[in-house]
């Protein structure tokens, strides 16, 4: 939060500026993957009898690998299925709830201040909803394999850092972003080891006495 506070207050503007200016060659590339992510996504959404893919499998998954082959990394779909839909309801309530503008706003007419709580249009780019998605979607695997963390954040890194070049978001947003995923995902760690620790140690031994 202390680092987000900073961001928005003091680096936030100077730094889409810089991108503004300067990387906006490397547009094209990234609108590129953000539009593959985007194309991705709809397939893992797709509703079947009303419900979503992602959900369905994810469900589908946690309950073959974890519950019916009893692998403990089985857990990482039920971690994904809670984080990413928690992630995504607490982006989307964010946004409505601070309005703030976008950073093509101040590139083509300004604005007074940090740009929070201001009208329409374009006032919903904190936080970041295109970082949210895809970040929930990979930090739960990462958590769980965390041998393969840097290969896993390769794609959410360059929805990132595209969000910034393509002017659609400042580095506060993209930041917070990450961090709300990163949150939720372990409240529902916590909560499951927490639980696994009821379930094969406290119990057992409540019952045998």
């Amino acid at each position: 939060m202390l680092g987000c506070f900073l961001l928005i207050l003091l680096l936030d503007q100077p730094l889409a500026w810089f991108s503004h200016r300067y990387l906006t060659g490397a547009g094209p590339f990234f609108s590129t993957c953000t539009n593959l992510c985007e194309e991705a996504y709809a397939v893992l959404v797709w509703p079947i009898k009303g419900l979503p893919l992602l959900f369905i499998g994810s469900l589908a998954a946690f309950l073959l690998i974890r519950i019916g082959l009893r692998r403990q990394w089985g857990s990482v779909f039920l971690l994904l299925l809670l984080t990413h839909t928690a992630s995504q309801i607490s982006a989307n309530l964010l946004k409505m709830a601070t309005h703030r503008l976008r950073p093509e706003v101040l590139f083509e007419k300004g604005y007074d201040g940090l740009g929070f709580w201001q009208a329409g249009p374009n006032n919903d780019s904190f936080p970041s909803a295109h970082v949210t998605l895809i970040f929930s979607l990979f930090w739960p695997f990462a958590v769980v394999f965390p041998r393969y963390r840097s290969w896993l954040l390769v794609i959410p890194g360059i929805i990132g850092i595209g969000r910034l070049i393509l002017d659609q978001h400042y580095v506060s947003d993209v930041w917070f972003s990450s961090w709300v995923v990163i949150a939720w995902a372990e409240l529902f760690r916590g909560v499951g080891l927490a639980c696994n620790l009821v379930y094969h140690k406290i119990l057992p031994k409540k019952l045998a006495n």
